[in-house]
């Protein structure tokens, strides 16, 4: 794993985590131009400057302690390079997300009352991750994969449910071919041909269902010394 890949992931994350911290070690004072919450509703007044400092470090700290939650989250869903981005993102709202709180209330003038906050936010994202990991995976360009690569110890079938099962020698993950007797392999001609034998599967590699834990592994491709037997519908028997 590149260190610097995870370093950048991590990053966002981390910021947060000093700002909060800062924030909450060296709180700003008096009405100044050199950090803190800076606005002109915010600079107006002492009253209108200490409302928005206390509420800002609030709403950072609590978006951090998401933050935090999100981070292995991303990384398990989407990965360390996409997760860079998503993560990245998530930091420029929880520091613009303020603006949205503070300077509604400071419109409406003192004394200041603190009205919402950003867990309702934090609750939506963790649902969208939750409900894209439950979305069914799909066998076209859209989903991401990996290729395994070993000896292939059994291929077995299920008539009821037409999927066609690989197991690599050492390697626990219960590969399948979703409708593979349905799309006309020959599972005779592959399991003689093709046991005992190297081979590379192409493996959608997104959680979803007991595919969470690396348990399951649907199969879009099998290449056999480099000759292309399926690929996503395409099938061709030995």
């Amino acid at each position: 794993m590149d260190a610097m890949l995870v370093l950048f992931f991590l990053f966002p994350t981390l910021f947060m985590v000093g700002l909060s911290l800062g924030l909450h070690r060296w709180p700003p004072g008096s009405i100044q131009r050199t950090y803190g919450y800076r606005t002109r509703r915010s600079m107006a007044t002492q009253a209108a400057w200490d409302h928005a400092q206390r509420r800002s470090a609030t709403l950072m700290k609590h978006w951090t302690w998401w933050m935090v939650t999100w981070t292995p989250l991303v990384g398990w869903r989407w990965g360390l390079e996409p997760g860079i981005l998503i993560m990245s993102g998530l930091m420029t709202v929880g520091v613009l997300l303020p603006l949205h709180y503070i300077e509604r209330e400071l419109k409406q003038g003192g004394p200041f009352v603190s009205q919402g906050g950003v867990h309702n936010w934090g609750i939506a994202f963790t649902l969208l991750v939750v409900l894209s990991v439950m979305k069914p995976i799909t066998h076209d360009g859209s989903e991401p994969e990996r290729n395994a690569m070993g000896t292939l110890e059994s291929l077995t079938w299920s008539t009821r449910s037409e999927d066609v099962f690989f197991r690599l020698r050492g390697d626990e993950c219960h590969y399948y071919l979703n409708r593979g007797l349905g799309m006309g392999l020959d599972t005779t001609v592959w399991q003689r041909e093709l046991v005992g034998r190297e081979v590379t599967l192409h493996v959608v590699d997104r959680p979803a269902g007991l595919n969470w834990f690396g348990a399951v592994g649907p199969v879009r491709g099998v290449v056999v010394d480099g000759d292309t037997l399926y690929r996503t519908g395409n099938l061709r028997n030995p």
